[in-house]
């Protein structure tokens, strides 16, 4: 009796009939159940796939057939785990990714950090080398400013001293008043004496607020601004033009020259303008160097008059 069942048993004849199955629009096949349990468990067909014995019978799923259950239900769990186990190496390759990242990241600003220590004490601080460039300033002289400074005014090493116009005489000329007839009956007026008298330069109107100087010509000028501040801030920000002559040097192997620079300052605080009194070094990258840090540098604004500073910076090879 069981060897009758055993030649009637309906699940081994399911994987014995060929069947055909649909991917999508097409119908393929035909497999034996046998093959069909193959593809089941390496992921191109699931519980789902639609599978018709050769004959008139219609289209099944898969996991309706008593034959395929068991294996639709192993070939589910062993999808899970494989997408598990996927999923779990993709998170641990992020995770790598990102450490590796954050490293790149954090060695680049240490190392970034690091160049800009170097640079800034191979350039600022006192006591350390400078690539071998000795740099001396001298003290700064502060003026009132001219209205007004042509090039022409600049005298160089080896070009011939310009001439300049002569300014003209502000006295009136000298006129011989005309004797007075003497009259025998009348008596001499007595005349005032103009002689080693001057004129009052000093400024008119209210008391001025600042202090007062007065140049050669005798002409009395109020200033506002503070010397002693200027001579401070000059002092401080000084060494912020060391790297402007290091990277000139840089351009210009065997660099050396006295530089003497003029600037004036504002009412505003800024360095307003600059002249470098250096035949080569009128223009170009250290001039625009020198100003980009000199328009940094934290003077207080006044009014009245603007100051003008002269500073010469001597460079050379130590």
């Amino acid at each position: 009796m069981s060897a009758a069942q055993d030649l009637h048993d309906p699940e081994r004849e399911q994987l014995d009939t060929q069947w055909l199955y649909r991917q999508g629009d097409l119908v393929l096949g035909p497999l034996t159940g046998h093959q069909l349990v193959e593809k089941l468990y390496a992921g191109q067909v699931t519980g789902k796939t639609e599978v018709s014995a050769t004959g008139p019978s219609g289209f099944r799923k898969l996991e309706e057939l008593d034959a395929f259950k068991l294996h639709v239900s192993k070939a589910a769990a062993k999808q899970r785990v494989e997408a598990e186990a996927r999923a779990l190496r993709a998170r641990r390759l992020r995770q790598k990714l990102f450490a590796a990242a954050m490293a790149a990241v954090v060695l680049g600003g240490l190392g970034a950090g690091a160049w800009q220590i170097a640079r800034y004490s191979s350039v600022y601080l006192p006591g350390v080398k400078r690539d071998e460039l000795s740099i001396e300033v001298s003290t700064p002289v502060i003026t009132v400013a001219k209205h007004s400074r042509p090039e022409e005014l600049f005298e160089y090493p080896g070009e011939p001293k310009q001439q300049t116009a002569e300014r003209p005489s502000t006295k009136p000329p000298e006129t011989t008043p005309d004797k007075p007839e003497a009259r025998p009956d009348s008596k001499p007026e007595k005349v005032a004496s103009a002689a080693g008298s001057k004129p009052d330069r000093r400024p008119t109107g209210s008391r001025p607020s600042g202090k007062v100087i007065t140049d050669s010509d005798g002409l009395a000028t109020e200033v506002n601004y503070d010397q002693a501040a200027i001579n401070r801030v000059v002092k401080q920000s000084q060494s912020t033009l060391y790297r402007c002559f290091k990277e000139e040097a840089e351009r210009r192997p065997g660099f050396a020259a006295k530089v003497p620079l003029e600037f004036t300052i504002g009412n505003d605080g800024r360095v307003a303008q600059l002249w470098v009194d250096h035949p080569q070094l009128k223009k170009g990258p250290l001039f625009d160097c020198l100003l980009g840090e000199m328009k940094k540098w934290p003077f207080k604004p006044y009014k009245g008059e603007r100051a003008t500073v002269n500073l010469a910076f001597t460079i050379g090879k130590k």
